[in-house]
């Protein structure tokens, strides 16, 4: 298991450059068309494109002249299903994707007092963008004009959006020295995260003002993530001697009695337990139609179950030899910990808001962040697992269960009529 999680991530390159094209080449397209269009981040893709382009895992020139024709053809078939359906079909359809009055009356002015200008400055928004080509043919512009501002609209679109791409390529190397290859890509995460976060906002009015909330300890707890990473593995770091020195702290001072609760603790938080017990809750909230609860706590503690599989076998740390306890498995991160932090967090975020008394929640939250913590200081206490192990597992846990509230929030929004949790 071990050589293929390594190998699998070895070969992510490979992966990426056999089928990137053909990906690229259905995002970009299915961008442009009405409706459907908003949800596929082909503008992302472009960018991400120029920037694997400078890693050597694509072809620039490949990676332009597919954006350009594939941005063009998606293009040219909104025109036409403008030009065939006319507004009706937005009017129809877009509000199941919180497309609004509006945005369609914006896009009808503006062709009609600037159609050039709409056509080449639409593709820099992600908002206008499926929406321009649509609303063009709607208002019967001719195909010719169509064709001459696509063309030069999507060309631009694509070699400034390849290029931002592959100047940050070309800057990753130096930045990687001087952060870590780990802390940098929290970076770019987190930028992403945060920009996607504010795209949704402002357009579809989607999140909650307490969930601004929620988006600050995904991006905090991703941040540990890395940072623990990166220290752990270092020959020389804080966190390393941190390690040790507790480690030989709880083999001096542990007594027979409080080793006896910390395995009691960490038998109750068995990973097998708290998964199949997330994994049961999830399938019977699915069962009674409560779908965004169902999918959270599905999403929170499968995906967490399987990062922590797949981390443990890339890394293989050996745990410590003085543990109190036998565990067979890789020790980074710690499952009990992940599961832990996943679990009760997402079950905090489903069952505490519907409880009246202001009380009774804060006392459960507070329980809530007692047991995550008591399940990973259990496993410090056992000396089965380094501190590093826990703290990086609290925050995968975090940042996994957190980012599946926030999904499944968008996802809700979008499609689901009914906006009850």
């Amino acid at each position: 298991m071990a050589n293929f999680a390594y190998n699998l991530l070895a070969g992510i390159p490979d992966i990426i450059a056999s089928g990137g094209y053909s990906i690229l080449s259905a995002v970009v397209i299915l961008e442009g068309l009405p409706v459907i269009g908003s949800i596929f981040p082909g503008h992302i893709a472009i960018i991400a494109a120029g920037f694997l382009a400078k890693l050597g895992v694509f072809n620039i020139f490949i990676v332009i002249g597919i954006g350009i024709i594939m941005n063009i053809l998606g293009d040219i078939v909104g025109y036409l299903l403008g030009r065939k359906y006319g507004y009706g079909l937005l009017q129809k359809f877009g509000k199941y994707i919180l497309m609004r009055e509006v945005h369609i009356e914006k896009a009808k002015n503006l062709i009609d007092k600037h159609t050039g200008k709409a056509i080449i400055f639409g593709k820099f928004s992600p908002i206008t963008r499926p929406l321009v080509p649509f609303a063009v043919g709607a208002s019967g512009v001719h195909i010719k004009t169509f064709w001459f501002y696509n063309i030069l609209g999507g060309t631009l679109w694509v070699v400034s959006s390849v290029l931002v791409g592959y100047i940050f390529g070309a800057s990753y190397g130096a930045a990687s020295v001087f952060f870590g290859k780990f802390i940098l890509l929290a970076i770019v995460i987190s930028i992403l995260i945060l920009w996607g976060y504010r795209f949704v906002n402002v357009h579809f009015h989607i999140f909650k003002k307490y969930e601004l909330f929620i988006l600050i300890i995904n991006i905090l707890s991703l941040w540990v993530l890395a940072k623990t990473i990166q220290d752990s593995f270092s020959k020389s770091s804080f966190l390393t001697n941190f390690d040790i020195s507790l480690n030989i702290f709880m083999a001096e001072y542990i007594t027979p009695f409080l080793a006896k609760i910390a395995l009691f603790i960490s038998t109750v938080g068995n990973t097998e337990i708290v998964a199949s017990i997330g994994f049961i809750i999830g399938i019977i909230f699915l069962i009674k139609r409560k779908w965004r609860r169902g999918a959270i706590m599905l999403l929170s503690v499968v995906l967490t179950s399987g990062l922590t599989t797949i981390m443990k076998d890339f890394f293989m740390r050996e745990r410590p030899l003085n543990s109190l306890t036998t565990a067979f498995d890789p020790s980074f991160p710690s499952g009990h910990s992940s599961l832990a932090a996943a679990f009760f967090l997402a079950a905090a975020y489903i069952f505490i808001p519907k409880m009246k008394s202001w009380v009774k929640r804060e006392v459960c939250i507070v329980i809530v962040v007692l047991i995550i913590l008591a399940i990973g200081l259990s496993r410090i206490a056992l000396n089965i697992h380094w501190a590093s192990d826990v703290i990086s597992g609290w925050g995968l846990g975090i940042f996994v269960a957190t980012g599946s509230i926030l999904l499944v929030r968008y996802a809700g929004g979008l499609f689901l009529r009914d906006n009850k949790f």
